[in-house]
Protein backbone atom coordinates (compact mmCIF):
# COMPACT_ATOMS: atom_id res chain seq x y z
CA UNK A 1 0.00 0.00 0.00
CA UNK A 2 1.26 3.48 -0.88
CA UNK A 3 2.03 5.91 1.94
CA UNK A 4 1.34 9.60 1.34
CA UNK A 5 4.04 11.47 3.24
CA UNK A 6 3.35 15.15 3.83
CA UNK A 7 6.45 17.31 4.17
CA UNK A 8 6.03 20.77 5.65
CA UNK A 9 7.93 23.90 4.72
CA UNK A 10 10.38 26.11 6.57
CA UNK A 11 9.22 26.74 10.17
CA UNK A 12 5.88 25.01 9.67
CA UNK A 13 4.47 22.09 11.63
CA UNK A 14 1.62 19.68 10.88
CA UNK A 15 -0.94 22.44 11.31
CA UNK A 16 0.01 23.56 7.80
CA UNK A 17 -2.33 20.80 6.59
CA UNK A 18 -5.19 21.61 9.00
CA UNK A 19 -7.10 23.97 6.69
CA UNK A 20 -10.63 23.09 5.69
CA UNK A 21 -10.91 20.97 8.84
CA UNK A 22 -8.17 18.66 7.62
CA UNK A 23 -9.56 18.30 4.10
CA UNK A 24 -6.28 17.08 2.62
CA UNK A 25 -5.96 14.24 5.12
CA UNK A 26 -9.52 13.14 4.41
CA UNK A 27 -8.93 13.33 0.67
CA UNK A 28 -5.91 11.06 0.93
CA UNK A 29 -7.58 8.59 3.28
CA UNK A 30 -10.61 8.34 0.99
CA UNK A 31 -8.25 7.09 -1.71
CA UNK A 32 -6.94 4.36 0.62
CA UNK A 33 -3.58 5.99 1.12
CA UNK A 34 -1.77 5.68 4.43
CA UNK A 35 -1.16 9.26 5.61
CA UNK A 36 2.08 10.13 7.40
CA UNK A 37 4.13 13.24 8.16
CA UNK A 38 7.86 13.66 7.66
CA UNK A 39 10.15 14.86 10.43
CA UNK A 40 12.16 17.84 9.17
CA UNK A 41 12.98 19.37 12.55
CA UNK A 42 16.05 17.39 13.55
CA UNK A 43 18.48 17.63 10.65
CA UNK A 44 20.73 20.37 9.33
CA UNK A 45 20.83 19.49 5.63
CA UNK A 46 18.23 18.71 3.00
CA UNK A 47 20.04 15.43 2.29
CA UNK A 48 19.76 14.36 5.93
CA UNK A 49 16.07 15.28 6.06
CA UNK A 50 15.43 13.18 2.96
CA UNK A 51 17.44 10.26 4.31
CA UNK A 52 15.43 10.31 7.55
CA UNK A 53 12.18 10.33 5.57
CA UNK A 54 13.29 7.32 3.55
CA UNK A 55 14.31 5.42 6.69
CA UNK A 56 11.04 6.21 8.45
CA UNK A 57 8.81 5.38 5.47
CA UNK A 58 10.04 2.46 3.33
CA UNK A 59 7.60 2.98 0.47
CA UNK A 60 6.15 2.97 -2.04
CA UNK A 61 5.67 6.66 -1.36
CA UNK A 62 3.59 9.55 -2.63
CA UNK A 63 5.53 12.59 -1.45
CA UNK A 64 3.56 15.80 -0.88
CA UNK A 65 6.06 18.55 -0.23
CA UNK A 66 5.35 22.20 0.49
CA UNK A 67 8.10 24.77 -0.15
CA UNK A 68 11.19 23.37 1.66
CA UNK A 69 9.26 20.10 1.83
CA UNK A 70 9.21 19.95 -1.95
CA UNK A 71 12.99 20.29 -1.98
CA UNK A 72 13.21 17.43 0.52
CA UNK A 73 10.91 15.37 -1.73
CA UNK A 74 13.19 15.94 -4.72
CA UNK A 75 16.24 14.99 -2.69
CA UNK A 76 14.47 11.80 -1.57
CA UNK A 77 13.76 11.02 -5.22
CA UNK A 78 17.45 11.58 -5.99
CA UNK A 79 18.54 9.24 -3.18
CA UNK A 80 15.98 6.47 -3.74
CA UNK A 81 14.00 6.93 -6.97
CA UNK A 82 12.58 3.40 -6.87
CA UNK A 83 11.00 4.14 -3.49
CA UNK A 84 8.99 7.12 -4.81
CA UNK A 85 5.83 6.45 -6.83
CA UNK A 86 4.79 10.07 -7.38
CA UNK A 87 5.26 13.59 -6.05
CA UNK A 88 3.18 16.68 -5.38
CA UNK A 89 5.32 19.81 -5.19
CA UNK A 90 3.49 22.80 -3.72
CA UNK A 91 4.93 26.34 -3.88
CA UNK A 92 8.40 24.88 -4.22
CA UNK A 93 11.53 24.94 -6.36
CA UNK A 94 14.28 22.67 -7.62
CA UNK A 95 16.86 25.46 -7.71
CA UNK A 96 19.71 26.14 -5.33
CA UNK A 97 19.22 29.04 -2.95
CA UNK A 98 18.98 32.44 -4.63
CA UNK A 99 22.24 34.35 -4.04
CA UNK A 100 20.47 37.26 -2.35
CA UNK A 101 18.60 34.95 0.01
CA UNK A 102 21.71 32.90 0.70
CA UNK A 103 23.64 36.06 1.57
CA UNK A 104 20.92 37.24 3.96
CA UNK A 105 20.54 33.98 5.88
CA UNK A 106 23.62 34.19 8.18
CA UNK A 107 22.49 37.59 9.48
CA UNK A 108 18.97 36.27 10.07
CA UNK A 109 20.38 33.25 11.86
CA UNK A 110 22.49 35.45 14.14
CA UNK A 111 19.54 37.69 14.95
CA UNK A 112 17.34 34.67 15.71
CA UNK A 113 20.00 33.34 18.09
CA UNK A 114 19.95 36.76 19.77
CA UNK A 115 16.20 36.50 20.40
CA UNK A 116 14.61 38.06 17.31
CA UNK A 117 12.73 35.02 15.96
CA UNK A 118 9.26 36.48 16.49
CA UNK A 119 10.21 39.80 14.94
CA UNK A 120 11.82 38.23 11.88
CA UNK A 121 8.91 35.88 11.26
CA UNK A 122 6.26 38.54 11.83
CA UNK A 123 7.90 41.46 10.04
CA UNK A 124 10.22 40.03 7.39
CA UNK A 125 9.13 36.57 6.33
CA UNK A 126 5.53 35.46 6.61
CA UNK A 127 3.55 38.60 5.62
CA UNK A 128 5.03 38.53 2.12
CA UNK A 129 4.09 34.86 1.81
CA UNK A 130 0.35 35.54 1.67
CA UNK A 131 -1.76 36.72 -1.27
CA UNK A 132 -2.72 40.40 -1.14
CA UNK A 133 -6.25 39.67 0.05
CA UNK A 134 -4.97 37.47 2.87
CA UNK A 135 -2.22 39.63 4.34
CA UNK A 136 -4.54 41.10 6.97
CA UNK A 137 -5.93 37.67 7.91
CA UNK A 138 -5.08 37.61 11.59
CA UNK A 139 -5.76 33.87 11.94
CA UNK A 140 -3.28 32.97 9.18
CA UNK A 141 -0.63 35.30 10.54
CA UNK A 142 -1.11 34.09 14.11
CA UNK A 143 -0.79 30.47 13.04
CA UNK A 144 2.32 31.14 10.99
CA UNK A 145 3.93 32.89 13.94
CA UNK A 146 2.89 30.23 16.44
CA UNK A 147 4.26 27.40 14.28
CA UNK A 148 7.61 29.17 14.06
CA UNK A 149 7.77 29.96 17.76
CA UNK A 150 6.92 26.40 18.75
CA UNK A 151 9.69 25.04 16.54
CA UNK A 152 12.08 27.61 17.99
CA UNK A 153 15.45 29.22 17.17
CA UNK A 154 17.46 25.99 16.87
CA UNK A 155 15.16 24.61 14.17
CA UNK A 156 15.14 27.99 12.42
CA UNK A 157 18.92 28.04 12.19
CA UNK A 158 19.14 24.41 11.05
CA UNK A 159 16.48 24.80 8.36
CA UNK A 160 17.86 28.14 7.20
CA UNK A 161 21.31 26.61 6.80
CA UNK A 162 19.85 23.57 5.03
CA UNK A 163 18.16 25.88 2.54
CA UNK A 164 21.29 28.00 2.10
CA UNK A 165 23.51 25.02 1.29
CA UNK A 166 21.10 22.96 -0.82
CA UNK A 167 22.15 21.84 -4.30
CA UNK A 168 20.29 22.43 -7.53
CA UNK A 169 17.91 19.49 -8.04
CA UNK A 170 16.66 20.32 -11.51
CA UNK A 171 18.18 17.13 -12.89
CA UNK A 172 16.01 15.13 -10.49
CA UNK A 173 12.87 16.69 -11.93
CA UNK A 174 13.98 15.73 -15.43
CA UNK A 175 15.01 12.18 -14.50
CA UNK A 176 12.00 11.22 -12.36
CA UNK A 177 9.79 8.76 -14.28
CA UNK A 178 6.70 8.97 -12.08
CA UNK A 179 3.98 11.63 -12.24
CA UNK A 180 4.52 15.01 -10.61
CA UNK A 181 1.78 17.50 -9.75
CA UNK A 182 3.02 21.09 -9.49
CA UNK A 183 0.73 23.33 -7.44
CA UNK A 184 1.40 27.04 -6.94
CA UNK A 185 -0.45 30.08 -5.73
CA UNK A 186 -0.91 32.65 -8.48
CA UNK A 187 0.49 35.34 -6.16
CA UNK A 188 3.43 33.33 -4.83
CA UNK A 189 6.36 35.76 -4.76
CA UNK A 190 8.87 33.37 -3.21
CA UNK A 191 8.45 30.49 -5.69
CA UNK A 192 6.36 32.12 -8.43
CA UNK A 193 4.37 30.33 -11.14
CA UNK A 194 7.18 30.83 -13.68
CA UNK A 195 9.42 28.53 -11.63
CA UNK A 196 6.75 25.83 -11.64
CA UNK A 197 6.20 26.18 -15.38
CA UNK A 198 9.91 25.62 -15.93
CA UNK A 199 9.92 22.53 -13.71
CA UNK A 200 6.81 21.17 -15.42
CA UNK A 201 8.44 21.61 -18.82
CA UNK A 202 11.43 19.55 -17.65
CA UNK A 203 9.42 16.75 -16.04
CA UNK A 204 8.49 13.61 -17.94
CA UNK A 205 4.95 13.32 -16.52
CA UNK A 206 3.85 16.74 -15.28
CA UNK A 207 0.58 18.36 -14.31
CA UNK A 208 0.63 22.07 -13.46
CA UNK A 209 -2.11 23.89 -11.53
CA UNK A 210 -1.94 27.61 -10.71
CA UNK A 211 -4.40 28.58 -7.97
CA UNK A 212 -5.90 32.09 -7.85
CA UNK A 213 -6.31 33.80 -4.50
CA UNK A 214 -3.22 32.23 -2.95
CA UNK A 215 0.35 33.30 -2.41
CA UNK A 216 3.14 31.11 -1.08
CA UNK A 217 1.01 29.54 1.65
CA UNK A 218 -1.38 27.70 -0.67
CA UNK A 219 -2.25 24.85 1.77
CA UNK A 220 -3.47 27.43 4.30
CA UNK A 221 -4.90 30.03 1.95
CA UNK A 222 -6.86 27.69 -0.32
CA UNK A 223 -6.97 24.30 1.44
CA UNK A 224 -10.10 23.00 -0.30
CA UNK A 225 -8.83 23.94 -3.76
CA UNK A 226 -5.44 22.43 -2.96
CA UNK A 227 -7.02 19.17 -1.79
CA UNK A 228 -9.39 19.03 -4.78
CA UNK A 229 -6.51 19.50 -7.20
CA UNK A 230 -4.61 16.65 -5.55
CA UNK A 231 -7.76 14.49 -5.58
CA UNK A 232 -8.36 15.07 -9.30
CA UNK A 233 -4.73 14.29 -10.10
CA UNK A 234 -4.74 11.13 -7.94
CA UNK A 235 -7.86 9.91 -9.70
CA UNK A 236 -6.18 10.45 -13.08
CA UNK A 237 -2.97 8.75 -11.94
CA UNK A 238 -4.56 5.98 -9.84
CA UNK A 239 -2.60 3.24 -11.61
CA UNK A 240 0.61 4.83 -10.31
CA UNK A 241 -0.42 6.34 -6.99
Amino acid sequence: MTTAVRITGNMCDGRLWSGGQGVLGRTLAERRLVVADADTGRDKTIAAMAARLLRDHPGPLLLIGFSMGGIVALEAARQAPAQIAAMVLIDSTAAADHPDRAAARPDQQARVCAGALAQIVADELKPAYLAAANRDDTAHRALLLDMALRLGPEVFVAQSEALRTRPDLGAVVAAFVGPILFLVGAEDMLCPPAIHRTMAERAQRATLRIVPGAGHMLPLEQPAVCAAAIADWLDQEKSTC
